[in-house]
């Protein structure tokens, strides 16, 4: 599985050779952040290096931020469209409702008056994702060979998903947004992950395998994503 390190709350993926003899950083289109690292490099060596590098890697996440285009940010009033499983489902303000934020299978209710209403959406969203990311991920678990040994949906910032050192998986809230056939991918493409820790031929043929027409679903989350997001722009170069 793929060695991650956080760093300041950055977390970044650190990939060790037996031919490299020096640190580096590297902060690709997508705003995933890779260390590289000598083989025998300790963890704690390899922080301190980092520490030292923040600036420049806060500067390369803020320019890629300026160049990305943006998400128009949502209105909460009546008559709004929020994506959920690449569905658009219209919103209605109501005065009294138990809850921050329903959905009624039909649309949004969201409860006038409250603080912050983003922040209803994101619970609402993490709530609904934590189920329904696992029944996905048990899906095509076997079709991947592999057994996580955990399914955690957080905000992972520019990711889609990770795969944590320990074998746990990670989806980022804002793929409940999205169409399933690309969540799927999403999902597909963490699990091998789980047997074939980087982006070598291996890891590809394993992809190919287990879901033939993962290059559409790919260029397809690449190209219209967007479409579906209210809540942040996160794109992958995976």
């Amino acid at each position: 599985m793929r060695e991650m390190l956080q760093v300041d709350g950055l977390e970044f993926e650190i990939r060790r050779s037996d031919r490299r003899k020096t640190l580096g950083l590297t902060v690709d289109r997508a705003g995933d952040l890779v260390a590289h690292a000598p083989t025998a490099t300790e963890a704690a060596e390899l922080e301190r290096w980092i520490e030292k590098k923040l600036l420049w890697v806060y500067r390369k996440l803020a320019q890629k931020a300026e160049m990305a285009p943006q998400v128009k940010a949502p209105e909460f009033v009546s008559g709004e469209g929020f994506c959920y499983l690449g569905k658009r489902y219209r919103l209605k303000v109501v005065a009294k409702q138990e809850e921050p934020l329903h959905f009624t299978g039909a649309g949004f209710r969201l409860r006038s008056g409250i603080a912050d209403p983003e922040a209803a959406f994101r619970t609402w969203y993490l709530g609904v994702g934590d189920s329904w990311l696992k029944e996905r991920v048990n899906t095509f678990a076997p079709r991947a060979d592999a057994s996580p040994k955990d399914v955690l949906v957080r905000d992972l910032g520019f990711n889609w998903g990770a795969c944590g050192r320990d074998g746990s998986l990670y989806f980022n809230w804002k793929l409940l947004q999205l169409p399933v056939k690309l969540i799927d991918y999403v999902v597909m493409h963490e699990l091998i992950h789980l047997r074939e820790h980087h982006h070598g031929p291996e890891f590809w043929s394993a992809l190919e395998r287990a879901m033939p027409d993962w290059k559409l679903r790919k260029e397809s989350l690449a190209g219209s994503a967007r479409e579906f997001l209210r809540f942040g722009l996160v794109e992958s170069s995976d």
